[in-house]
């Protein structure tokens, strides 16, 4: 697990760690993913099409691995474990190949028959993760930004700092 490096009282400072530009990096990397699973998923002989990926309008990726039935007397670990162990060419395409394993999350999900058994089948999706983007921080962003709006307009800010401004010059 890694370890957050304590954040200087300037970091702040830097433009590279303001929301703003962290968000709209999310955005960029966002936009990469959903090119390079386009160009894979054109590709006849890619590795995508070849292990019978699929994708979602939001661009999650998805697959569904099945165990034998003789892996059925398992225990739930063990067979995630198999799983698992299944999808390392999987991951290894999304890391190296494609380069976007660290913005990804797997998901696992194992399927029930009629009767509400598990099944020996699983589907797998991959997210992209957006690492600043979220409902809290877009929130967030806009009260802020609202209230900015609001203070600047009410006490007529822009047209005192432009008389300030001219006093000086």
């Amino acid at each position: 697990m890694k370890t957050k490096n304590k954040k200087s009282m300037f970091s702040w400072l830097k433009p590279s760690n303001w929301g703003l530009v962290r968000v709209y990096r999310d955005f960029e990397n966002f936009a990469d993913w959903k090119r390079v699973i386009k160009e894979e998923q054109s590709k006849p002989l890619s590795k995508y099409n070849q292990w019978k990926l699929e994708r979602t309008k939001l661009y999650d990726i998805y697959t569904i691995v099945s165990l034998d039935e003789a892996d059925a007397p398992l225990p739930e670990p063990v067979r995630r474990t198999k799983v698992v162990e299944s999808l390392n060419h999987l991951h290894r395409y999304l890391d190296d190949d494609l380069g976007f394993a660290e913005c990804l999350n797997c998901e696992f999900n194992q399927f029930e028959d009629d009767e509400g058994k598990p099944t020996l089948s699983y589907l797998i999706v991959y997210r992209f993760r957006f690492e600043k983007f979220s409902i809290k921080w877009l929130v967030k962003f806009l009260v802020i930004t609202g209230a900015l709006v609001y203070v600047v307009l009410k006490f007529d800010l822009i047209s005192k700092l432009t008389v300030w401004l001219s006093s000086l010059i």
